[in-house]
């Protein structure tokens, strides 16, 4: 008896396994014919591939448009990360410029309008129309938003945002220039794999990655600078080293090379 119990689990289980595959295939090529099929067979509206996408994020990753509203309006979850290159859901549709989609993904998820601003950023004037029509950002990320649209002269987002109530960035800090000399020099991390030179120019703070474009944060203290396009805050502390604060982890740099 029990023989037979444990046969008919494994059967089911067999049979659950098969349908939430063909789901995830039918999504991932936009057959909404198969997904229907496939839902009603049982399969499950949340399952995930091996690498953490589910059904609507390959839909809406692929840009089938028909397939993402179908799922959306089942209640499929917009607050999905694959596991491989950690993207939510909205900045990879985003990245492959699927935007009506991303704007189907903004307009019936659930993520806040705070969540949503980040990921659109101030490159596409209709994403950001897209968020403020769902809600009011808080007004945190309303003023970083806006801080990010004037210094990549993007008037049109910087004018919607305004009109949805940011407010003027503050003026950076003076920072004295013998401080700024302090930090000057090449910087290595044991958490990444980069080098990162700090340098002066035109009276300037500037850091440079190793093979990536040189940028000048905004100063907010003598030791704190804030980079708003790429949501990067750099800390610099008094043992030759600093903090590199993004994407809520923190990057510890020391002083290898002076200048």
């Amino acid at each position: 008896m029990l023989r037979t119990v444990l046969l008919i689990f494994a059967a089911l289980n067999l049979f659950g396994a098969d349908v939430n595959e063909e789901l995830l295939a039918a999504a991932r090529t936009g057959d909404l014919a198969s997904v229907k099929a496939s839902i009603e067979k049982g399969a499950a509206l949340e399952t995930k591939t091996s690498y953490g996408q589910t059904p609507l994020y390959l839909a809406a990753m692929s840009g089938h448009q028909d397939v993402v509203d179908f799922l959306l309006d089942k209640g499929a979850s917009t607050n999905v990360h694959d596991t491989f290159y950690k993207a939510p859901m909205l900045a990879f549709v985003l990245q492959r410029k699927h935007y009506d989609v991303a704007k189907a993904l903004i307009a019936k998820g659930g993520s806040s309008p705070d969540d949503d601003l980040a990921a659109v950023g101030t490159r596409n004037a209709d994403m950001v129309q897209a968020v403020l029509d769902k809600g009011k950002p808080s007004q945190a990320s309303l003023d970083k938003a806006y801080e990010m649209a004037l210094e990549q002269k993007q008037s049109a987002v910087a004018e919607l945002l305004e009109k949805a109530g940011a407010q003027p960035p503050t003026p950076a800090v003076q920072v004295d220039a013998k401080v700024l000399e302090s930090y000057a020099g090449v910087y290595k991390s044991e958490q990444l794999p980069i080098d990162i030179k700090v340098f002066l120019k035109e009276g300037k703070l500037y850091l440079q990655g190793t093979g990536q474009p040189e940028f000048s944060p905004k100063a907010k203290s003598p030791r704190v600078f804030e980079f708003a396009p790429a949501r990067l805050e750099v800390e610099f502390d008094s043992a030759g080293g600093f903090t590199l604060k993004q994407g809520g982890t923190n990057y510890q740099f020391k002083k290898a090379v002076a200048p």
